[in-house]
């Protein structure tokens, strides 16, 4: 018999056929779609000798083998990976084989992932993995939690695709492949609301988090574990940078004279630049500037948020609003950033930058060093800086300044410049400008700096 339909139809139809209809199901046959899983990230899990077997992202079929579960990438036995499983029992009402793939939705099993391979009987192998390679104590107790969440949308799922086929049993006789799309269903919908609670459960972990940071950041709280990772690095490359600019001629007049074409290149843009360093600088735009970097909003806002708070305010350069900008125009970024001085460690300052394109485009930093040097004293200041060509990653990680304010740089922009290079300060990135722009406040020309910054 042929059905005219496409075989997704097909298989719709059937999925209609009556699980009640009292026709044995024994000598139904398995379909690869019930027990094939798929890992969206790589998933470490125990092999059968206790050793670390990593399961890379991508789709396997799951079989038994004894006591254990076997993941077959694609068609590749000869790749298979044998991890440990536990048995134990389920509720799920199946009438073949379903195995269920799912991450932890709960805030202390987001680092957990289980697959369980639920056979007719009532039978079932879990087996445990995680995404960071810890196993923890209370690994157990949280994928016992998740196994058990996923089986019970499980069988919600099975129940009410058997509701559904009750009401066509009339309709046709295959009622194997009814029982097989009813499993399916139930497996796929398992799957699609753990997934959808974890990532729900991962963005509130990761903005709860961020407050976290950010609160002690503005608090001028030292954050242990990045001034451990950043201080004593940022001191020495600092120092390195310092004397050669000092001692090594070659390297100060590539660097002054690389700094110095950039600079001409752009030298339409620094009008604007400086017009908004003093605006986010003068006290009487405090409030524009904490609906921006207030810690909620900083740990909630989108960067389209962020762009159109920031258009709001009138901190956005008119060069990036022009109607023109198109596919041809260079694209760039423009970097705001917030300092929080006033010595989180011995020389080092905390900030936080915002970065967009103002075409929907950017991302969100915490640095300590600070990243750009700000030719102004110690306090709460702002800046704004211009990068003409870099990628985005760039942003993420180590980056060096210079603040420049005598000799042909300066002449430039009229006065003082922060200038961001790579962290070979070889590179140029971006400049920009701070509180008291075109005066030069710094005492010292030529002062480097270093940072680290970590993306929100």
């Amino acid at each position: 018999m042929t059905f005219p339909q496409p075989k997704q139809l097909l298989y719709s139809l059937l999925a209609c056929v009556s699980l009640q209809s009292g026709l044995p199901f024994a000598h139904a046959s398995v379909p690869d779609e019930t027990t094939t899983i798929t890992l969206d990230k790589a998933v470490h899990f125990l092999g059968t000798d206790g050793s670390n077997v990593v399961a890379n992202p991508g789709e396997y079929s799951v079989e038994t083998a004894q006591e254990w579960l076997r993941l077959i990438p694609g068609t590749q036995r000869r790749d298979a990976l044998l991890i440990e499983s536990q048995k134990g029992t389920h509720e799920v009402g199946v009438e073949v084989p379903i195995v269920i793939s799912t991450p932890g939705t709960e805030p202390d099993a987001l680092d957990v992932h289980v697959v369980q391979y639920l056979n007719p009987d009532g039978t079932s192998l879990v087996a445990t993995g995680t995404y960071s390679g810890i196993q923890s104590r209370g690994l157990f107790d949280a994928a016992k939690k998740a196994a058990a969440q996923a089986r019970a949308r499980a069988e919600a799922a099975r129940r009410a695709a058997a509701a559904k086929a009750a009401a066509a049993a009339a309709k046709a006789k295959q009622v194997a492949e009814a029982a097989r799309m009813a499993a399916l269903k139930a497996k796929q919908e398992a799957e699609r609301i753990a997934k959808e609670a974890a990532a729900q459960a991962t963005e509130l972990a990761k903005i709860a988090a961020c407050k976290a940071t950010v609160g002690a950041l503005k608090a001028g709280k030292a954050v242990a574990t990045f001034m451990q990772q950043v201080i004593p690095t940022a001191k020495q490359r600092k120092t390195s940078a310092d004397n050669s600019f000092k001692h090594d001629a070659n390297f100060r007049d590539q660097l002054l004279s690389q700094i110095t074409n950039k600079l001409q290149a752009h030298q339409p843009k620094v009008p604007e630049l400086k017009r908004i360093a003093i605006a986010m600088n003068n006290p009487q735009n405090r409030t524009k500037l904490d609906a921006i970097f207030g810690t909620d909003q900083f740990c909630t806002d989108s960067i389209g948020e962020m762009q159109r708070k920031l258009i709001q305010a009138g901190l956005a350069p008119n060069f990036a609003l022009i109607q023109s900008r198109g596919v041809d125009d260079p694209h760039f970024y423009i970097g705001y950033q917030i300092t929080l001085g006033g010595g989180v460690a011995a020389g080092a300052q905390a900030g936080l930058m915002g970065v967009v394109d103002f075409h929907g485009n950017g991302g969100k930093y915490w640095f300590i060093g600070p990243q750009a040097i700000t030719n102004a004293a110690v306090g709460l200041t702002a800046e704004v800086a211009f990068y003409p060509s870099v990628p985005l990653s760039s942003f993420d990680g180590w980056g060096a300044g210079v603040g420049i304010s005598a000799g042909p740089p300066s002449k430039i922009v009229s006065g003082a410049v922060d200038v961001m290079l790579d962290e070979t300060v070889k590179k140029f990135q971006g400049f920009g400008f701070g509180p008291g722009v075109g005066v030069g406040l710094s005492p010292v020309d030529g002062a480097f700096s270093y940072t680290h910054s970590w993306k929100y």
